[in-house]
């Protein structure tokens, strides 16, 4: 037992020192730091007008071709990600200078576009602006292979638009790289002064602009919302065979394509909102990114793979009673934030009306928001009784009138109700004689006359002093008006008068009886008179 316990603290001790060390000497694994969000970069050469014009004849559309090519680009990935290289800038120099600029800036997660409109040599060269009849002059396309291997970027897509373009296949092929070339390696590529630019290139700008408009199929033919590389190929060829074919030129170029990517290498993204209804004008219905649209867009373009928070309101008041009430979208999510990427979502909201019930009394159902063009149920608890006070519901005013104390109303406009009432008070007659007149229920302000026999009793009788209550007076028969619950009560006095005379009466007529009696009683008892004192008769 003793060993035991003098292990345990070396154990500790052991532990606490191993660990120290671990955390002092072995470094923690850093943070995993968030991967930066995906950016684009273009560098466009155009060369119209060359130094040497007799080995290089003007082009006069090449410049044409890089400016649709920014234009085409510039508005989702920004004028400070771009070059455009035109005329004397295309020197050998300037061009590969603008490949390096593309090796500073990009990054691993980025997508590169470089394209080229001017002459070209045969076996694989870019005709320079400064060039000579030296091939030294020109890029070759080796060296414009070798100036690619320093970009990171890991999409890249090349368009070549020149004579011969397709002898740069072998050279600039590579995993991750999409190239367009205008033609084979034995073929010329066409200048259209009608077009104002090369033929290929002219399809290669329009597929940007079909792919910003309703005709949007014609080149985004998986309908994914977003323009790969391929699918601007294969509209650029076909349209530029169909083109040349129809219009005689004395030779058709095939364009070609290398496609070292892993599924499509989308350059342009677009957004599509659709509500499903009419807002009022000026309503800022959606937020982009934290920017409002007051005017909803046709469309937005963004960077591929970039992801965008929206949001829009759940309700929309348009004022008077009317709302507009987000449903849900397309896809069935009833949320009002999303992120996206691309794609088309429609907004469905309802139109609501609004129905308002006024009701001074009682208990109220159904107002409230309902759909346009739906039926409303309503209802209103139709009496209510107090002791004193109670309200009859007589009948609806407003957009619905009945006296049913339920009903239905169609929902197409704002509607509103009141319900009306009659009041009723109870009057309180109390009185200890006789039988007071006007008690009971009686409608509010009504002129209500109350009255009782103001003499009760004959020989005592009870007089009427007045009322007191909710009425002060000292008439028998008045009038109130029942502005609220009332109490009143009769005030007597009783008078004896009667009774004192009848009394009296009594006493006088019982004396005169009394007295009577005793006189009768009297006379009948005087004695005879004794004869002897009866004179004699007299005698004549």
């Amino acid at each position: 037992m003793k060993k035991f316990l003098v292990k345990v603290p070396i154990i500790v001790f052991i532990a606490i020192v191993a660990l120290m060390v671990t955390t002092l000497v072995v470094p923690s694994a850093p943070a995993q730091a968030a991967e930066p969000a995906p950016q684009c970069w273009g560098v466009f050469v155009g060369i119209s007008n060359y130094q040497d014009s007799e080995s290089c004849p003007p082009l006069y559309v090449a410049g044409d071709d890089a400016q649709g090519f920014s234009e085409a680009l510039g508005a989702v990935w920004g004028s400070d990600h771009m070059k455009i290289i035109l005329d004397s800038q295309g020197t050998k120099q300037g061009i590969l200078d603008a490949i390096d600029w593309l090796a500073q800036n990009a990054g691993p997660n980025d997508l590169v576009v470089f394209t080229y409109s001017g002459h070209g040599a045969t076996g694989g060269y870019l005709t320079t602006y400064d060039c000579t009849d030296s091939y030294s002059s020109m890029i070759s396309a080796g060296e414009l292979a070798a100036a690619f291997k320093p970009v990171k970027a890991s999409q890249i897509v090349i368009i070549l638009e020149s004579c011969y373009a397709g002898a740069f296949n072998s050279a600039l092929s590579h995993n991750g790289r999409v190239v367009l070339m205008g033609s084979k390696s034995y073929e010329v590529g066409w200048v259209d002064p009608g077009l104002g630019h090369f033929v290929y290139g002219y399809y290669v700008i329009k597929a940007f602009k079909l792919f910003n408009s309703s005709e949007s199929t014609l080149v985004d033919t998986n309908q994914d919302y977003e323009l790969s590389a391929e699918e601007i190929a294969a509209y650029a060829a076909k349209m530029t065979i169909q083109y040349e074919q129809q219009h005689d030129f004395d030779s058709i170029q095939h364009p070609i394509l290398f496609d070292g990517s892993l599924g499509d290498l989308d350059l342009v993204a677009k957004f599509i909102f659709q509500l499903n209804g009419n807002l009022p004008a000026g309503t800022p219905i959606l937020t982009v990114d934290g920017v409002s649209y007051a005017t909803v867009p046709s469309y937005l373009l963004w960077i591929p793979g970039m992801s965008h928070t929206l949001s829009i309101p759940q309700i929309i008041s348009t004022g008077a009673g009317s709302r507009f009430n987000f449903d849900d979208w397309n896809d069935g999510d009833t949320s009002t934030v999303k992120v996206v990427s691309q794609g088309l979502l429609t907004a469905n909201y309802n139109l609501e009306q609004l129905l308002s019930i006024t009701s001074k009394y009682g208990d109220i159902s159904g107002a409230g928001w309902y759909q346009d063009e739906t039926t409303a149920s309503f209802s209103v608890t139709s009496f209510l009784e107090t002791p004193d006070t109670r309200h009859i519901f007589t009948g609806w005013s407003g957009d619905f009138t009945g006296t049913a104390p339920e009903g239905m109303l169609y929902m197409n406009t704002p509607k509103t109700l009141t319900a009306d009432w009659r009041t009723e008070y109870l009057l309180n007659l109390s009185s200890e004689y006789g039988t007071p007149v006007g008690s009971g229920w009686h409608n509010e302000d009504e002129s209500v006359n109350v009255s009782v026999d103001p003499v009760q009793g004959f020989i005592i009788r009870h007089i009427f002093d007045g009322w007191t209550g909710d009425i002060a007076s000292d008439q028998s028969n008045t009038g109130l008006i029942m502005n609220a619950p009332k109490t009143i009560a009769a005030v007597w006095h009783t008078d004896y008068v009667q009774l004192y005379v009848l009394i009296a009466v009594i006493l006088v007529v019982a004396g005169g009886v009394t007295t009577t009696i005793i006189l009768i009683r009297r006379k009948r008892a005087v004695p005879p008179v004794p004869p002897s004192v009866i004179p004699p008769p007299a005698s004549y």
